[in-house]
């Protein structure tokens, strides 16, 4: 994981299933680095796998940034308030994204506008995933990790590879 403008490492150009994208949404400050410190978090613990992609994104629509094709698949980590104690994750499909009351941040065009987006110009037909943070409430901007104990953090490295590796 080197920051925003990751290469793609592309052992996947004869592969089936595309390649896969994991993209951290989130901003430095606050609880909604929960997104970014994971994704910097999977990337050093995915860094072998030639099949994937980490990056951090500012907002949703920054995926757009990307050469990304119909073929490949994507999984959005986010920060989220109201579905758990702090750590808990969530994983969702696109059509069960939370409600407003209890919802992934939102970083300009939200997640599900970018979503539809997506569905609507026919990319990542593979595949689109969200794995939700809940954040703790007292979040400060002096947090180093993605929140997560290690129980919490073995789950997340679970669910990505179980992702990762369903195809």
């Amino acid at each position: 994981m080197t920051g925003p403008g990751i290469a793609r490492q592309d052992g996947t150009a004869g592969r089936p299933g595309g390649h896969a994208y994991l993209f951290g949404l989130g901003s430095p400050h606050g609880g909604d680095r929960l997104g970014w410190l994971a994704a910097e978090w999977l990337g050093d613990a995915l860094c072998e796998r030639d099949d994937l992609t980490v990056v951090r994104l500012d907002q949703p629509v920054d995926l757009f940034l990307h050469a990304v094709t119909p073929r490949d698949r994507l999984l959005l980590v986010d920060a989220m308030r109201g579905q758990g104690p702090p750590g808990t994750l969530k994983v969702f499909a696109p059509a069960e994204l939370p409600t407003p009351s209890a919802r992934l941040s939102s970083h300009g065009l939200d997640l599900a506008g970018t979503l539809a987006l997506v569905e609507a110009l026919g990319l990542f037909r593979a595949g689109i995933r969200i794995i939700g943070i809940e954040m703790p409430a007292d979040a400060g901007p002096e947090m180093t990790a993605p929140g997560l104990d290690k129980a919490q953090a073995r789950r997340l490295h679970a669910a990505v590879l179980g992702w990762l590796d369903a195809r």
